[in-house]
């Protein structure tokens, strides 16, 4: 079953095709979006065992002047010192204008074939490939390419639009759950932003989902696609809408980067974070307590909280205002109203900041129904 969506940027529109099996078919497919020559198939070892011969076999059916280059895995490899070497040898193999890279893994792949791609020789064409459900619904669509930079999250990167998009759901079934889990905090954030269905769909089939049901698996994959592309069509470069897309996003990275990008994979951060923007929403008197439940019940039936060791709320406050959303020392949020409608909100008092962050802290070193017994309540 192969289902199509496209993103509508004018000069710049491409689509996403998502098809079990599509892999197989990446050398034909890209000589109908690219007329590049030579092409660079960038992974990881462990990616390339898994899924590489598939694209490697159909390169050589195309005859397609191809090379590779593997990194290690790890959200580390995201900076200067790899990307720099990757266009190194790109360079030593005299690669041209007509020439196209190929991303050929997840969000870490992506972000640094994307920015090595918009900027050697300012621009060749890029195809991206991605191989886990945390990449296939959100990093490998809109063109936000980034590296990590002296301990910040994306801090350096560009907006930069591969040529085509390659989804093959069957990949996913060779993730582990911590990974399948970590990309389903995505597709919950379409459901709590924009699509309450999709949320519902989620809700009532989440034990489906973790059990690799490969028609649950594509059309959550087909829905969040289609949402990430209309909201990008409207805003390329973040001026409006897409800074939705940012929801949890605050409070995620800035404990992604406390944990050293090691205790917390994105999607467990951005859980964090999506309950830490709903108990701050509660708190502005934005949604109701309702609305924190369902997202706090669902993201923990996901598996998503993790326990670890406990984080000072000033500590925390500081990697938050390094965040790129962050405006004179103000820090955006964006919070919900129910689910299926957010808001972008500026100026949120520091007291209630830090509120929301306690809750968060009991549960990520003791959980939330522990804080509840003595006490406590997050609703």
């Amino acid at each position: 079953m192969r289902k199509d969506v496209r993103v509508n940027l004018g000069m710049r529109s491409y689509a996403i095709r998502i098809e079990a099996g599509v892999l197989g078919n990446a050398g034909s497919i890209v000589g109908t979006v690219t007329n590049s020559s030579k092409f660079m198939i960038l992974s990881t070892r462990k990616i390339y065992e898994k899924y590489g011969l598939r694209i490697e076999k159909n390169f050589q059916k195309e005859k397609k002047n191809y090379f590779l280059y593997l990194i290690p895995d790890g959200e580390n490899q995201k900076n200067e010192k790899t990307l720099f070497a990757l266009l190194k040898k790109m360079r030593l193999l005299g690669f041209q204008k007509d020439s196209c890279l190929i991303a050929l893994g997840g969000g870490v792949i992506g972000d640094l074939g994307g920015l090595a791609s918009s900027i050697y020789m300012r621009g060749i064409d890029f195809v991206q490939c991605p191989t886990t459900l945390l990449a296939q619904v959100d990093a490998s669509i809109g063109g936000k390419t980034a590296i990590d930079f002296q301990g910040v999250k994306n801090l350096i990167g560009s907006f930069y639009q591969p040529k085509i998009v390659l989804i093959d759901p069957l990949v996913l079934k060779s993730l582990n759950q911590r990974q399948l889990r970590t990309g389903l905090a995505e597709v919950i954030k379409y459901g709590i932003i924009c699509d309450p269905y999709l949320f519902k769909v989620i809700e009532k089939n989440l034990p489906l989902i973790l059990e690799f049901d490969l028609e649950f698996l594509t059309f959550i994959i087909w829905r969040s696609c289609l949402i990430k592309a209309q909201i990008v069509s409207k805003d390329e470069q973040e001026n409006g809408k897409r800074a939705w897309l940012n929801y949890g996003h605050t409070i995620g990275h800035a404990l992604e980067a406390y944990y050293g990008y090691t205790k917390l994979t994105h999607g467990e951060a951005i859980a964090y974070g999506m309950w830490g923007a709903s108990l701050i929403s509660k708190s502005l008197g934005l949604c109701s307590a309702t609305t924190v439940q369902r997202q706090y019940d669902l993201l923990k039936r996901t598996g998503l909280f993790k326990q670890l060791p406990s984080f000072q709320n000033e500590s925390l406050w500081k990697k938050m205002l390094l965040d790129k959303k962050s405006r004179s020392g103000q820090i955006q949020f964006i919070l919900t109203r129910k689910i299926g409608l957010v808001t972008i909100q500026k100026n949120v008092l520091k007291s209630i900041i830090f509120s929301a962050l306690s809750y968060l802290r009991a549960e990520i070193t003791c959980g939330a129904q522990q804080s509840l017994n003595e006490g406590y309540s997050y609703v």
